[in-house]
């Protein structure tokens, strides 16, 4: 329990670096030069603790495991376009709606039935609507592009969450972190040439090794956490990354604080916890 929850702070820290990055530098460069660290972090780990991991066993195996970095790569790159054009209370309630889809594939698939399952979903669409809403009456106004990001990074982070889970079974947390971020530096350098976007711009490194210090970390815990808990468990601590995200960006990113953003984020937050 104490992983998921040093992981939910190190996302909220992390989530609030991208916000802040953003809006100056093209999203993908700042990607590539991201997890080019985490992953040199990563590779060096495992080579210190070589003869403790398990490789791909199978050619499925391989193939299901970097199925699964894939799509949680790009959701990092719905994620980081989606923050671009919107306040991060806006992506905690589309990240949150992950929840419901966890639960309904784990409920429906696994046979694991959460507790009010009906209300907690009726919960978590009230809350959403009604951020939604209000949302339409705010001062920035959000194009439909930025809810389809948000929307696609919701179903991806779920997707990877549940894949993962399986994955876990099989393969070393570390094993699984690195394999996730080599994919990553992947998916951004392949988009960086699609886009004729320049591999290389002005960065503050400083700041690139702070982001790619937490999201090592957020990764690292999290994905421990998950190992000696389960998706429901994980799903819900992860919740606390949502309070935390919107509390220091009122605070340190001077994002304005609403009463109904308080409420239908506590309604999202019980819906889920029901479902947990």
């Amino acid at each position: 329990m104490v992983y998921l929850i040093l992981s939910a702070l190190f996302f909220a820290l992390n989530n609030l670096s991208w916000k802040w990055i953003v809006a100056d530098h093209l999203p993908l460069q700042v990607i590539v030069k991201r997890s080019t660290l985490t992953s040199i972090i990563g590779l060096a780990s495992l080579m210190l603790n070589y003869n403790n991991f398990t490789f791909y066993n199978t050619i499925g195996q391989a193939v299901f495991v970097n199925l699964t970095c894939l799509i949680g790569a790009l959701g990092l790159v719905f994620m980081i376009y989606a923050l671009k054009n919107c306040s991060l209370s806006t992506f905690i309630h589309y990240s949150l709606i992950g929840a419901s889809f966890s639960a309904t594939y784990l409920y429906y698939i696994e046979n694991i039935v959460p507790n009010n399952y009906v209300i907690g979903l009726i919960c978590i669409s009230l809350g959403f609507f009604t951020f939604l809403w209000n949302q339409r009456q705010g001062t920035k106004k959000i194009g439909f592009s930025t809810h389809r990001y948000l929307f696609l990074m919701s179903i991806c982070f779920s997707t990877t969450a549940i894949m993962q889970w399986y994955n876990l079974k099989t393969y070393d947390f570390l094993f699984l972190v690195v394999n996730q971020e080599l994919m990553v530096l992947a998916v951004s350098i392949v988009l960086l040439c699609l886009l004729k976007q320049p591999l290389i711009k002005t960065l503050k490194l400083d700041f690139i090794y702070l982001m790619a210090l937490l999201v090592f970390l957020a990764l690292l815990t999290g994905m421990y956490g998950l190992k000696l808990t389960d998706p429901f468990i994980s799903n819900l601590v992860s919740l606390s990354s949502s309070i935390f995200t919107i509390i220091l960006a009122v605070f340190l990113l001077k994002e304005p604080f609403r009463w109904w953003h308080i409420i239908s984020l506590l309604m999202v937050i019980s819906g889920t916890w029901l479902l947990s």
